[in-house]
This record gives structure tokens, C-alpha cells and sequence, in this order.
């Protein structure tokens, strides 16, 4: 139970930075929403499969749910691959974020002392 609590703590955090910011899904939430639920589909494909060919196994811990939502699926994996997800498109977003509002930063300080010594 305290991963799973973990990870719903962590995925508030991106959901608040996402909120401050608009990043993501508070900036587009349609469009944000259905990436969210195809990257994380298909990662729960990756999984099922890596299951299926017995490179991924499950083993019980102290620290799970011990809800399986399926062999060797437990629902915690469900929650990080959600996680994983959402903190990369707000890595990406957030970085072309910053990108951006250093580039108009630098623009806005060089047009400010363009008129610098000249005064008439």
C-alpha cells in the first residue's frame, strides 16, 4: 500500500505543477488526456507482452496492494506507467516552456538597451 501511496503523491505533485503552469492536460485537456491514456496503453501492451514472454514477473512485497489486474500485472504497475507518462510530457512541455519564456526574456532585455546612449 505505500507504493501505491507514493505514487498517487507523486502524481498529485505533477498534477499541481501541471495546474501553476498549464503544461499539459490544464493546457489542453481533451488532447492531454487521450495521450496520457495511449502512452500508458501502450506501455501496459509493452508490459502484458514482456509478461507473456516471462521477462517481467511480479514478486510479492510488504509494500503492495497485492491487487493483481492481472498475471504477474499488479495495479501498481498501472499507476507508474500513468506516472511515468504524465512525467514526461510534463518534462517535455515544461522544458519547451522555459525555452520559450527564456527566449523572450533575452529578446525583451537586448530591444530594452537598444536605445541605451543615446540620448539627445
Amino acid at each position: 500500500m505505500i507504493y501505491l501511496g507514493i505514487l498517487l503523491g507523486l502524481l498529485g505533485c505533477m498534477a499541481l505543477l501541471d495546474a501553476k503552469w498549464k503544461l499539459f492536460v490544464f493546457r489542453h485537456p481533451l488532447r492531454g488526456l487521450m495521450v496520457l491514456v495511449l502512452g500508458t496503453g501502450f506501455f501496459v501492451l509493452w508490459d502484458v507482452l514482456a509478461i507473456g514472454q516471462g521477462i517481467f514477473l511480479h514478486k510479492p512485497s510488504e509494500l503492495m496492494t497485492g491487487i493483481m489486474v492481472g498475471e504477474q500485472f499488479p495495479l501498481e504497475e498501472v499507476f507508474f506507467l500513468v506516472f511515468l507518462c504524465y512525467c514526461a510530457m510534463i518534462a517535455v512541455t515544461g522544458a519547451q516552456a522555459l525555452i520559450k519564456f527564456r527566449a523572450r526574456r533575452t529578446r525583451g532585455s537586448s530591444k530594452a538597451g537598444e536605445g541605451d546612449g543615446h540620448v539627445s
